[in-house]
């Protein structure tokens, strides 16, 4: 008995009488009429499968014997062809989606139009110049979007510049046409500027220490830059170079009693007061 209280097959005893019992059941009969409107077929597959256990050893040995082929057939990277068929199975879906919309693309007439035009030589040619110049388009497009970054700046820049240039134009009386005739005659010089620039800017970085150092700030307060000093050496440079060159032309050595001589010479006198009253000023400060 079952635990709901009903008889179930395998409790009921194995005679005919039983086996009688369970064909008189209707469920019974009509499974067994079903049964046999397919005994053809039944009669079929159990000597299909027969068949198939009788070779089973055969069928064993022709699946691995074409396995074996199969595996010798293909070439020795064949791994990693392998690979790459799974990863090609991976990005179908992508390859997909992109194939359809390649196609959706293609069949727009602005596309269709975009391709007459890339057929014609003379675009294919300005393409190629484009693509040659390509690092210098980039250069192009990266200085662009660093001046628009700093538009508001240069603007202003730009504002105090013209507001400074006209207050000095005010102050010095200086007309539009003034100006404009000042930049014209400043123009061809402007190339050689360009020229030397790279070189002054050189010039500015070797002398910038200096510049920003204290002993520039004490040259300038030494009286160095004053126009007296700067009068004194241009005239005393200019004579250096004069003697120089009339020595070059016609050289006059001149001995101790020469050197007395020339003490009666006016021009001398003043050179030799000028030493003495140099060496008395210069030895007081040495105090």
């Amino acid at each position: 008995m079952s635990s709901n209280g009903a008889t179930t097959y395998a409790d009921r005893p194995l005679n005919a009488a039983a086996l009688l019992d369970r064909l008189n059941e209707p469920q019974t009969a009509a499974a067994l009429h079903r049964l046999l409107d397919h005994a053809e077929l039944l009669a079929f597959s159990a000597g299909a499968v027969d068949s198939l256990l009788q070779r089973g050893e055969v069928i064993a040995d022709n699946v691995a014997a074409s396995v074996q082929e199969l595996r010798t057939a293909l070439p020795a990277e064949s791994g990693e062809l392998a690979g790459q068929l799974v990863r090609l199975a991976r990005t179908l879906p992508q390859l997909t989606d992109t194939v359809e919309q390649l196609a959706t693309l293609t069949g727009q007439p602005a596309f269709q139009r975009l391709l007459v035009t890339l057929s014609k030589p003379q675009t294919l040619a300005a393409l190629e110049r484009l693509l040659d110049q390509s690092e210098l388009l980039a250069f192009l497009v990266s200085a662009l979007d660093h001046l628009l970054a700093r538009g508001d700046e240069l603007t202003e820049n730009i504002r105090s510049s013209v507001e400074e240039m006209r207050t000095v134009m005010t102050a010095q009386s200086l007309t539009p046409d003034q100006l404009i005739d000042a930049v014209v005659k400043f123009l061809p010089y402007f190339p050689r500027l360009v020229a030397v620039a790279p070189n002054f800017i050189r010039v500015i970085e070797k002398i910038e220490p200096f510049i920003a150092s204290e002993e520039f700030d004490a040259l300038l307060d030494s009286g160095v830059f004053h126009p007296d000093t700067v009068q004194l050496v241009g005239e005393a440079g200019d004579a250096f170079v004069a003697s120089r060159e009339a020595l070059r032309q016609s050289p006059k050595p001149v001995g101790l009693f020469g050197l007395l001589r020339s003490l009666r010479d006016p021009d001398v006198q003043r050179a030799a007061g000028l030493i003495v009253e140099f060496g008395r000023r210069f030895g007081s400060s040495l105090q």
